[in-house]
């Protein structure tokens, strides 16, 4: 597609003649295309007679009738009904974006995705970016060759913003060079698809990708219960950016950690973030809400500064911001299954 007619709104699938090549290249034939813009386009399709360059398919003579379609056997459910809805639950909660600026394309990619995920889409890029901070997508697939902004563009907008760089992009396109995914993949993007696709194919990469994120999630969460975290400690998956957020939210609440009235509008104050969007930036990464992450992070410092064995209950409580230490026991407790007491008197691994 030629970026007069993206830039004229003029909407397109982008695979049309990949299509034609592979239905040529089907039949043993060549094409090739001379285009001049002002001056016209020439195409040329080649088809050699007979049959010897076609020896390896099944050739069907006119008239003759196609065998019947054999019935795919449909693959045995081994799970049990309780578990299958856990699973339609846990997918549900999953968001995908969808950016098309194709109509029809973008209802089929929102009709096939919307049986395991919950889906929104929209036309551009410039949607997008508004949409984004309402919806807040788990993922977010997006085509390259787009009116109003690219999904390039787009990718890059995401990517250097805090609130939403830790969103996964996958980028879907028919520029399926070298250069032009070397290039997608260099503004960030976590997946660069080339039309035209298998749509099992893109299930599953999505699946792969929101599993990675699962796994970086859990990577991020150890954060809270470690005292310091290394630069050789970084994922190779993770996103600077994401990874400099966490380490200035730990040492925020560690700069805090015995400020009683140090609460969650603190921390959002101290990085310049609304509480939605603080929110949901943490909550997407160590899949903990903030008041959980700081609770967390200060009763895992007491439980450090118990194995010293140098303070008492109550100089840890206070150490650690609850002003009382009734309810330190108690959420102790709830927390790590043992009292303060016996907690500082066993050997901690």
């Amino acid at each position: 597609r030629g970026s007069n007619a993206i830039n004229s709104k003029i909407t397109g699938s982008g695979i049309g003649l990949m299509l034609v090549w592979k239905l040529v290249k089907l039949h043993g034939g060549k094409i090739n295309i001379d285009s001049t813009e002002h001056e016209g386009t020439d195409i040329r399709l080649i088809f050699y007679k007979g049959y010897e360059h076609l020896r390896h398919y099944s050739i069907v003579e006119p008239n003759q009738e196609l065998p019947a379609k054999e019935v795919v056997e449909q693959a045995k459910v081994t799970e049990t009904p309780e578990k299958l809805q856990e699973m339609i639950e846990a997918a549900l909660l999953q968001r995908i974006l969808i950016v098309e600026d194709n109509d029809e394309l973008r209802s089929y990619l929102a009709t096939s995705l919307a049986g395991a995920y919950t889906i929104q889409a929209c036309s551009n890029g410039k949607e997008a970016l508004i949409i984004v901070k309402e919806f807040w997508p788990d993922l977010i697939l997006s085509d390259i060759m787009m009116p109003e902004m690219r999904g390039d563009e787009l990718c890059t907008a995401i990517k250097t913003n805090i609130e939403t760089s830790h969103i996964p992009i996958v980028l879907l396109t028919a520029l399926n060079d070298e250069k032009n995914i070397l290039n997608g993949l260099a503004t960030g993007a976590d997946g660069y698809i080339t039309k035209p696709f298998s749509i099992k194919m893109l299930k599953a990469r999505i699946s792969n990708i929101l599993s990675n994120r699962d796994l970086l999630r859990q990577r991020y969460a150890m954060a809270t219960k470690m005292d310091s975290e290394k630069p050789g400690l970084l994922p190779a998956e993770a996103n600077t950016l994401d990874w400099k957020f966490i380490t200035d939210v730990k040492n925020n609440i560690k700069n805090n950690i015995d400020n009683t009235d140090f609460t969650v509008d603190s921390l959002c104050s101290l990085h310049n973030m609304s509480r939605t969007s603080f929110y949901n930036k943490l909550k997407a990464l160590t899949g903990q809400s903030p008041a959980d992450y700081i609770r967390d992070f200060r009763l895992n410092t007491a439980a450090q500064l118990l194995q010293k064995k140098k303070y008492s209950i109550t100089e840890v409580a206070e150490m650690t911001g609850f002003c009382d230490s009734k309810y330190f026991r108690e959420v102790f407790k709830k927390h790590f299954n043992v009292s303060p007491s016996k907690y500082g008197k066993e050997d901690k691994k």
